[in-house]
């Protein structure tokens, strides 16, 4: 198996392994350090944040429908010509204006909503559910930022470790060639042997500068991931120790998606949306209803006989109910597309639990071979590091051909590098299955 086959697939599987008891993930301290700065320092969480806040203003000012409005009135109009009237006063002739020529009026008015049929009520639960969207979408965000981190912290991890199996490769390999070198010169080698070999070296060193770069791309998403442009990595090589033996395994999970569906952030997130739906199905069915409100003003203004230029006090109060009656089928419209979304959503919903449930036969998959191919791989590298032994010792008694010696090196590298692979792949398993569960790290 090739090097880079193996590391891609380690670094891009995103399935995972499901577990009716999940291990727990090993959270050392510099990782738990990357979590708090990602949750500090991400920029999305940030912007989501402040759609919370604005959607909680929006909550506000739903509730603000039946809370009185006070407003301060002012006008100044000038009129010419004004109705004036003319009548002999005395033997003289009397003018009496109808009007004034500059009109004033001022007032303080109120407004307040008596009753509106739940209109009010309705556009207040609908702004909420709005808000519990965003929440739940804030919460996805911060689960697949922490996930993110640390598969991209366990990925340096593995190849960090990567590393010192493919020095290993280089140092064995290098040695060799110092040996059939010796050798050719004293008449016990070919020429042919040296320059195979010291191929085998400049692919060994070319295959760790591969690694290297995939290292330093692991690098730069955590400090995209966290805003630290020096992450402190020190403890991830630590948690893909050569020496360990094959961990307890990971069960398959059940199938039953009843207790997952009450925690999984994706089913949670299509259900707020179902409620949001329903909510807008309640609000446009109360648009056209009637409202019933209440209006006055009190105020100076002048334009009253006898005397119209002179201001004086006045106060209004009324009641007034409005009642739609044609609107254009606006309503029943609104309703129907309503109606839709609502339908929609619900589709949304079988689409999670569908996704849910094909999540879990997959990792289900996953975890079965996973374990089995890590279970061969002990045994594998075991034997792979026995048979480059027997083969060395062979080589300095020169009793082997180059092809054996060859062959020997490449099963140590490919059953390390094997069994490093699926390490960080039931690694990653573990991660997907807490994420999957709606559990945090």
């Amino acid at each position: 198996m090739q090097l880079k086959y193996l590391v891609c697939i380690a670094l891009l599987t995103a399935g995972g392994v499901r577990a009716q008891q999940p291990q727990p993930v090993p959270v050392p301290a510099d990782l738990r350090a990357l979590l708090q700065q990602a949750n500090a320092n991400y920029p999305v969480l940030r912007q989501q944040q402040e759609l919370i806040r604005a959607g909680e203003l929006r909550v506000d000012i739903a509730r603000t429908a039946l809370r009185p409005t006070v407003n301060l009135n002012g006008s100044y109009t000038y009129l010419t010509p004004v109705p004036q009237v003319t009548f002999p006063v005395n033997g003289q002739d009397a003018t009496l204006k109808l009007a004034p020529n500059n009109n004033l009026n001022g007032n303080v008015s109120i407004g307040q909503t008596i009753y509106d049929f739940g209109r009010t009520d309705a556009s207040v639960r609908q702004a909420a559910d709005n808000v519990q969207v965003l929440r739940r979408g804030l919460e996805i965000t911060q689960q697949n930022l922490a996930f993110q981190v640390a598969a991209a912290y366990f990925g340096v991890g593995f190849l960090q470790r990567s590393l010192v199996v493919q020095d290993s490769v280089i140092r064995t390999a290098g040695a060799n060639v110092r040996l059939l070198a010796t050798r050719l010169q004293n008449g016990d080698a070919l020429q042919y042997d040296v320059l195979t070999q010291t191929v085998r070296v400049k692919a060994a060193q070319n295959r760790r500068i591969e690694i290297q770069n995939l290292l330093e791309r692991q690098l730069a998403a955590l400090t995209f991931l966290t805003g630290n442009p020096s992450p402190d990595v020190s403890q991830a090589i630590t948690q893909f120790d050569l020496t360990d033996a094959v961990s307890s395994a990971t069960q398959p999970y059940n199938l039953d998606l009843a207790p997952v569906l009450a925690t999984n952030k994706d089913v949670q997130l299509a259900q707020d949306r179902l409620r949001a739906a329903e909510t807008e199905i309640l609000v446009n069915s109360r648009a056209g209803k009637p409202s019933i409100g209440f209006s006055g003003n009190a105020g100076f203004k002048n334009g009253y006989p006898l005397n119209v230029e002179q201001p004086r006090a006045n106060l209004a109060a009324g009641v007034a109910v409005v009642v739609p009656l044609y609107a254009g089928k606006r309503y029943q419209l609104q309703n129907q597309a309503a109606q839709l979304n609502l339908n929609a959503s619900r589709y949304a919903v079988e689409t999670a639990n569908a996704q849910l449930r094909q999540n879990l036969a997959q990792l289900n998959a996953d975890i079965r071979s996973n374990q089995t191919r890590l279970a061969n791989l002990e045994t594998q590298v075991q034997q792979a590091r026995q048979a480059l032994t027997i083969a060395n010792a062979r080589l300095r008694n020169g009793v082997i051909t180059n092809v054996e010696l060859q062959s020997a090196e490449t099963g140590v590298e490919e059953a390390e590098l094997g069994r490093l692979n699926f390490k960080y792949q039931l690694l990653l398993n573990q991660l997907e299955l807490k994420r999957l569960l709606g559990e945090g790290l």
